[in-house]
C-alpha cells in the first residue's frame, strides 16, 4: 500500500455519530444489569466481567458518574 492508498481509505472512514445521552444511559443500565447476572452465574467468566466492568466504567464516566457510583450501580 503505498501513501495515496492510505490518505484514501483515511478519508472514506465513516464517522460515527455522537449518542444521544438517554441511549448512553440506556446503554449503562443494561450494562449493569448484565454485570449483576454475570456475577451471580456459575463459570469461568472473569473476562466477561472485566470487559463488561470496563465498557460501564466508560459509560459511567461519560454520564458524569464518580466510580464509587459505578461501583454501587452494577454491584447492587
Amino acid at each position: 500500500m503505498d501513501a495515496k492508498q492510505i490518505i484514501a481509505s483515511q478519508n472514506t472512514i465513516n464517522i460515527e455519530r455522537m449518542r444521544h445521552p438517554g441511549e448512553i444511559l440506556a446503554r449503562y443500565k443494561q450494562g449493569c444489569a448484565q454485570y449483576k447476572e454475570l456475577k451471580n452465574s456459575r463459570g469461568n467468566v472473569r473476562e466477561q466481567l472485566l470487559m463488561l466492568y470496563a465498557e460501564i466504567k466508560l459509560l459511567g464516566w461519560i454520564l458524569g458518574k464518580s466510580e464509587q457510583d459505578v461501583v454501587k450501580d452494577a454491584n447492587f
